[in-house]
Parts: C-alpha cells; sequence; structure tokens
C-alpha cells in the first residue's frame, strides 16, 4: 500500500517530460516573476540545489529537476546566489564529491533527479544530519533522505479505463521506452484501469531498445496491424513517433504520455497523462519546511495535485457519455484512495510482464 503523507501543494505548476542528455555544472538562471532578486527574505540562508545526469535544457527528464528547484525559488523567493543546479553528473565520484561540498557549504536541501543518486548520497548523507537529501525515485531511506515518487501510474489507469470502455478488437497496446520503472508502471495502470472495466481486453506491451521516433513509429504500426485499436506509448522522443502512426490509422485512438500530444492527431488523442515535476519538488521543499517528512518514500499522485488526466476536449465532446463519466469517477476515486494501483515499488516485486496479456 502507498504511504501518503500531508502536503501543502503550492506555487507555480509546470509541465515537461522526456529524456537527459549533458553539459556543465553552474548556477540557475532566476524564472520570470518576482523571484526574491532584491534580497531580504526570511529564507536568505536557505540554499537548494539539484543534480542532473544531463543538461537543464532538454527540454525532458533533466530540465524538470531544474524547473522544480526554480520554482521553488519563485516560491520561497530565493536569490540566484541560494540556487545551485548541478548538470553532467555522470559518475558516481563526481556525484559524491558534488553532494559532500554542497552539503559541507550548508545546504538545506540536495536533490538527485533520478534514482541513481539514491546510492551515491546514501554515502555522504549521515555525515551531515542538517541537510536533506531527496531523490526523484530510488528507495534509499535514512535519516535525512528520502525518494520522492510521482504516482504516474495514476494517469495510466484513467487512460486504461477510457481504452477498455471504447475497444472494438478488445486489443490495446503499450509502447515502453525502456524497462526502467518510469516507462513501465504508467503501462502496468493502462492495462489494469482497461482490465477493471473489460475482463476480456488483451493488452500487447513492447519495449523499445531505443527511444527514437522511428522504432516507436514501427513499434506502434506492429501493434495496430495486430488489432490495436488503442495505444499508450511512454517513450520520450519516440511518444510522437507513436502518435504519428495512430494519425495514419483513422480507426485507432491513442493517449500523450508525459507530454501535450493532442496536436499530432487531434481527431484521435483523447486525452494527455501529465505529470507536474516543479510541482512535486514545491510538495517536497513544502514538507521539508513544514516538518511533515515521515522518513518514507513520499508518494505523489493526484490527490496532491501532481499526476493529472487532461482531456482533448473537442474529442471528449463526441465521447460516450458514459465513457467521459467512468473516467471522471475514476479520478475522483484515485483521489480519494479507493483504487489502490501498484506502485514501481511493488511492480518491482512480481515483474511487469504480469500484467499484459
Amino acid at each position: 500500500m502507498k504511504k501518503l503523507i500531508p502536503l501543502f501543494l503550492a506555487g507555480a505548476l509546470m509541465v515537461g517530460m522526456s529524456a537527459c542528455g549533458g553539459s556543465s555544472a553552474e548556477p540557475s538562471t532566476a524564472p520570470t516573476g518576482d523571484s526574491g532578486a532584491s534580497g531580504g527574505s526570511e529564507y536568505d540562508d536557505i540554499k537548494i540545489a539539484v543534480m542532473l545526469s544531463g543538461p537543464p535544457t532538454d527540454g525532458g527528464y533533466c530540465q524538470q529537476g531544474a524547473d522544480g528547484v526554480r520554482a521553488i525559488q519563485e516560491k520561497y523567493g530565493l536569490d540566484d546566489s541560494q540556487v545551485a543546479i548541478i548538470d553532467s553528473v555522470t559518475t558516481a565520484d563526481m556525484a559524491r564529491s558534488e553532494a559532500e561540498n554542497m552539503a559541507a557549504e550548508g545546504y538545506k536541501v540536495i536533490f538527485g533527479q533520478g534514482g541513481e543518486f539514491a546510492e551515491y548520497f546514501s554515502e555522504v548523507a549521515p555525515d551531515y544530519p542538517d541537510t536533506w537529501f531527496v531523490t526523484n525515485g530510488g528507495s534509499v531511506v535514512g535519516e535525512n533522505q528520502f525518494p520522492m515518487c510521482m504516482s504516474t501510474e495514476e494517469g495510466g489507469y484513467v487512460c486504461g479505463v477510457i481504452a477498455g470502455m471504447m475497444t472494438k478488437t478488445n486489443t490495446l497496446g503499450v509502447i515502453a521506452g525502456s524497462d526502467w520503472p518510469s516507462f513501465t508502471k504508467p503501462g502496468v495502470g493502462f492495462a489494469l484501469g482497461a482490465k477493471s472495466v473489460n475482463p476480456d481486453v488483451t493488452v500487447k506491451s513492447a519495449v523499445l531498445s531505443a527511444t527514437n521516433t522511428n522504432e516507436a513509429y514501427e513499434t506502434a504500426l506492429s501493434q495496430i496491424q495486430s488489432g490495436a485499436d488503442f495505444l499508450f506509448p511512454n517513450a520520450n522522443e519516440g511518444t510522437s513517433g507513436a502518435i504519428k502512426a495512430v494519425s495514419e490509422n483513422p480507426e485507432v485512438y491513442g493517449f500523450g504520455v508525459f507530454g501535450d500530444y493532442i496536436s499530432g492527431a487531434p481527431n484521435q488523442v483523447i486525452g494527455n497523462s501529465l505529470p507536474d515535476a516543479p510541482g512535486a519538488y514545491v510538495a517536497v521543499f513544502d514538507a521539508i519546511m513544514n516538518g511533515e517528512t515521515t522518513g518514507d518514500i513520499m508518494f505523489l499522485g493526484m490527490k496532491e495535485g501532481v499526476i493529472s488526466f487532461e482531456w482533448n476536449e473537442d474529442l471528449k465532446a463526441t465521447l460516450p457519455e458514459d465513457v467521459v463519466a467512468a473516467a471522471e469517477q475514476t479520478i475522483e476515486d484515485i483521489k480519494a484512495g479507493k483504487i489502490d494501483i501498484p506502485n514501481e515499488y511493488e511492480i518491482g516485486e512480481t515483474g511487469t510482464e504480469v500484467y499484459f496479456n
């Protein structure tokens, strides 16, 4: 079961998902709007940082981390000198060294954008009890270290309910960019959502060898040719290739995952399953500042406003009323804790294959 802690969500919420690349270490640029650049904030002594495996301008996963600390900066009025973005952290030695240096300088919170930072942080955290070490993913929990986990499986579940009710072939397709949890768990949610309303449905799953548009396009076409009339692609830049395949097959519908893909097939993309990474960062920092951390994994989903389903409003108006009602009731039930969807740690105990046909 998920362990949820009370969080006070606030601040500007921004969206953007995809993958990572590489660059150099430098402090962040202040966001537009009030950022406390004039000084005098009651948080003048607080410094925060994020470590990325690639550049903060990749338009995807690494940029989420950069946007996350900038959202904290904006909400709490931190000066540029109080926020550091360390990018292209590609070795364990570099991660440990950077984390230790910042902790020694009195940083309040050091984020690692990726579960791979959990092990590196665990070697440093015990020596710096006044610094919080937080990873996006991972499973290491300590006195001053924990992972945040965006429950993207919840958005997948809602999409699955829609697909399970509308499918004419009883065959659905899931495309994952890799076998990492961030790619696989939304698809597991999709399969479970579909089967919750249609136990006869078959869900085909494919894991790409690379998240590129061509492979995703060919994989999507293969699934369509095998009878899938709904596709759920979660493949970073490859997702646009899968949506292109959907657009070329008028009887097929699709969903956007980790981004807005409605324009790619406006008559066929029913909606987008979206996480708000900056909102998650703000929620974590709020919890730390309010003394609300529990010493466990922090799950952030629809209840906390971090995961959402965004309708293609034009297409929504043409859908059966019972489908729309079921999807919206599912969202409310997830928020109320009435539906328990396996998270990445629970899925890991059994493997994803048990969820697909």
